[in-house]
């Protein structure tokens, strides 16, 4: 009896060892098409999405930072746009595509409240894969040169603009937009009456401010900072808690003391939701590094934005500012009753 014990112990444990073997192997096998998508990726052009129209910030950044990524890649990066639906177009496109690596999302902090402002299911982070922070920004308060005979500095502003409620239009590149929050969230807090004019991007809101049919924009440097030089526009404030190196001489809306209002907002990229984790890891390091490439660099800050350091820009800190941003203009959209259009 105690024979026969022994021997259908020592069979089990003989039969145990195979199936050990097999149930490593795998495992094994199941972990090798991870790894290989990180060391073998990419092998096709990947697409990244814009959902804002051509010539505007983002679309100008993206082209900047995925010429390098794609030299980096040794495969290229195709920017294209998907504007439409205050950034839910580029989405819906993006959430559609396969979590490989090969389509990607450069957009706004403004995602954060998307699903706020036009009532969609989805959750601006645990629906993505976030990846990397491109750069952060603050806007420029700027009018045109045919505001001069009404004001020319920040106080005259204000000063006018209280004066004459309801006569002084203010543009945005679209409802739900940055520059849209930014701008309802200076307006409410300035206690002031102005009409604002929403436009299909940055670009077209750039020429009603040039032909004066807005009086006031916020909008970030890049498309500014030219026109500024050539005396077409006049920066009025910025909205950092620092001032903008390339416009040393323009106070921030805080150190007037008129206002207590700041924004600061950030360009990032996100992937479709299900990433492996070894891939996301793989393209933050790839944006990061592009990031510190002189060229870019250096036009990036020349346009007045701030270019994260590569020890910030990680997949928890983007993953922290989204939902911070959500938070905190989530309600602003409640308060005012903003709705996407």
């Amino acid at each position: 009896m105690t024979g026969t014990k022994r021997i259908v112990i020592m069979m089990a444990s003989t039969m145990r060892r195979p199936a050990a073997l097999l149930l490593a192997a795998a495992m094994l096998a199941g972990a090798a098409p991870a790894a290989s998508a990180q060391t073998g990726f990419p092998t096709r052009p990947i697409r990244m999405l814009v959902p804002f129209a051509p010539g505007g910030g983002v679309d100008v950044v993206a082209r900047i930072v995925g010429k390098r990524l794609g030299e980096m890649l040794g495969q290229p990066v195709l920017v294209e746009s998907r504007p439409g639906g205050g950034g839910a177009v580029a989405v819906a496109e993006l959430m559609r595509a396969a979590p490989d690596g090969y389509t990607l999302l450069m957009t706004t902090s403004a995602h954060a409240t998307l699903p706020k402002l036009a009532k969609l299911a989805w959750h601006p982070s645990r629906d993505f894969s976030p990846i990397a922070s491109i750069y952060s920004y603050m806007f420029v308060i700027a009018t045109n040169a045919q505001s001069r005979s009404r004001f020319a500095t920040f106080k005259q502003f204000l000063d006018y603009a209280r004066a004459n409620p309801g006569k002084l239009n203010w543009g945005s590149s679209g409802i739900g937009g940055p520059q849209h929050l930014g701008g309802s969230q200076f307006v409410k807090l300035a206690r002031l009456d102005m009409v604002h004019v929403p436009y299909r991007g940055n670009a077209p809101m750039e020429q009603a401010l040039l032909a004066d049919q807005v009086q006031i924009v916020f909008d970030t440097p890049t498309l500014l900072l030219p026109r500024v030089a050539d005396g077409k526009l006049i920066a009025l404030a910025v909205t950092g808690e620092q001032r903008l190196p390339s416009l040393p001489d323009v106070p921030t809306v805080r150190e007037t003391g008129l206002v207590d209002y700041s924004y600061r907002g950030q360009i990032f990229v996100l992937g479709p939701k299900g990433m492996a984790p070894p891939l996301q890891a793989r393209l933050n390091t790839e944006f990061a590094g592009a990031l510190e490439d002189k060229g870019v660099h250096d036009q990036l800050t020349g346009f007045g934005l701030q270019v994260p350091r590569r020890a910030e820009n990680t997949v928890a800190a983007l993953t922290r500012h989204i939902e911070d941003f959500k938070a905190t203009y989530d309600k602003l959209i409640v308060e005012l009753g903003i709705e996407a259009k």
